[in-house]
């Protein structure tokens, strides 16, 4: 017999707690594997009882009534499985980056300063790239998918100026999505670092050397 449960998630989604007496399924049953059950912070699975540990068996049946009453909450209507692990649904094209970098900082000197300085968007047909074949073009690449708008206002400093141009839904919200999901605390294995580089990239866009990796080093550490 399975339950659906909910558990949080720590650093790069692994499970922090789970419901006492209950383990989380092997995640090679989890269809289309662990990542498609994760929505925010928390991860939906589904548990197997254990043997109840004897200081349990031994609780008051008030205590007990409290941990079955909690555990049909969690349930929120689940049906009971006989069979192995589900998952829910969390919508088409969902994804979550493993950390959170300062998006003032990449909306005053990321964006600017790396992806429309280095033209990574439309790509440089000085440069042999081809039309329409470089991050402005979701369908040409891989990963990155960027949009082009108009620079966000910065006033010369490290804070966009109008809030609209960085709001839910805008092209800069969506670049920095984009963007996060390539980044990473240690920079140098980045793929926005590796792959500009010239590792499994068409051309490398930028030296190891360029000034711009300090623009990546400082992000990495907001």
């Amino acid at each position: 017999m399975s339950y659906l449960f909910s558990v949080e998630l720590g650093r790069g989604g692994r499970p922090t707690s789970v419901w006492p007496g209950f383990r989380t399924c092997d995640p090679k049953t989890l269809p289309g594997g662990p990542h498609a059950i994760y929505r925010g912070d928390r991860a939906w699975v589904m548990t197997t009882p254990l043997r109840m540990p004897s200081a349990m068996k031994e609780a008051p049946s008030r205590l007990k009534l409290i941990l079955a009453l909690a555990a049909e909450a969690l349930l929120l209507g689940a049906a009971i499985s006989y069979s192995a692990c589900t998952t829910v649904d969390p919508g088409p094209n969902f994804v979550v980056p493993d950390e959170t970098f300062d998006p003032d900082y990449f909306f005053c000197h990321v964006e600017p300063e790396l992806l429309f300085a280095k033209k990574c968007g439309p790509g440089d047909p000085a440069a042999g790239d081809p039309a329409n074949g470089c991050h402005f073009n979701s369908s040409a690449v891989s990963g990155m998918a960027l949009v082009d708008h108009t620079p966000v206002d910065c006033g010369g400093g490290d804070h966009p100026v109008d809030s609209t141009q960085t709001g839910a839904g805008s092209p800069a919200q969506g670049n920095l999505q984009a963007a996060s999901l390539e980044m990473s605390r240690d920079y140098l294995t980045a793929p926005i670092f590796v792959r500009p580089t010239g590792t499994n990239h068409p051309r490398a866009v930028y030296q190891k050397d360029d000034p711009v990796v300090q623009v990546l080093q400082t992000w990495a550490s907001k």
